[in-house]
């Protein structure tokens, strides 16, 4: 899909002064290394960001990486009590609009699906076996995670780019736009609207209907 690494730079590049996003290249900045804003109560946009040059097909999107995904999204959303609204396969990187009750259920989810898809990756051949050292701020080291029941589930592949980008989503407004947005991203990478720089504001009548048809 054209034009995918220059759209998603404003996403990972939020800035600071939204007291509620976390992750991403954020870790690089002082400011971006304090606890990870979470609710209980309100939507979460969650993003894993990966490395295409790391993939042996060049995308997340092929059907065995997919299915790799989809089956792990829902084996650990029913774990960790997470409600996914929605979700959008892109060929470098995931959406996901998401609730959990709890602060660690979304913690939990966070570092064991990012894991799990990595080695799940790694052991299907799916990662180029060319990988060598990982870029600055990707997950190397290998731990436990304590409470969950699997061992070694950040993973050491070096496939995610950056710790998982995190937005509360304050508002009804603030709501609706994630989810158009994902919902864009979907039907972009399916072919069904065509990329435009203006992205939402860029949509007709016609395609606003097609969005979610």
């Amino acid at each position: 899909m054209r034009g995918t690494g220059h759209r998603q730079e404003s996403l990972f590049k939020t800035n600071w002064k939204h007291a509620f996003t976390y992750g991403g290249v954020l870790r690089k900045r002082k400011l971006g290394r304090t606890s990870r804003p979470l609710s209980g109560r309100e939507p979460i946009h969650l993003v894993l960001k990966a490395q295409k040059a790391f993939l042996r097909t060049g995308t997340l999107r092929s059907p065995y990486s997919r299915a790799i995904i989809e089956r792990n999204i829902q084996k650990y959303a029913r774990r960790f009590h997470i409600k996914i609204e929605q979700y959008s396969i892109q060929s470098d990187h995931i959406h996901f609009l998401i609730r959990a009750p709890k602060r660690f259920h979304y913690q939990y989810f966070f570092r064991v699906i990012a894991g799990q898809i990595a080695q799940q990756f790694q052991r299907a051949g799916a990662l180029k076996s060319t990988m060598t050292g990982t870029p600055h701020g990707t997950q190397t080291t290998t731990k436990s995670c304590s409470g969950t029941g699997l061992k070694n589930c950040e993973s050491s592949t070096g496939l995610w780019m950056y710790r998982p980008f995190t937005r509360v989503v304050r508002g009804y407004r603030a709501y609706r736009i994630v989810r158009d947005y994902v919902q864009l991203n979907e039907a972009e990478a399916r072919g069904v609207i065509r990329y435009r720089k203006q992205r939402l504001k860029g949509l007709s009548m016609g395609e606003w209907e097609l969005l979610w048809s």
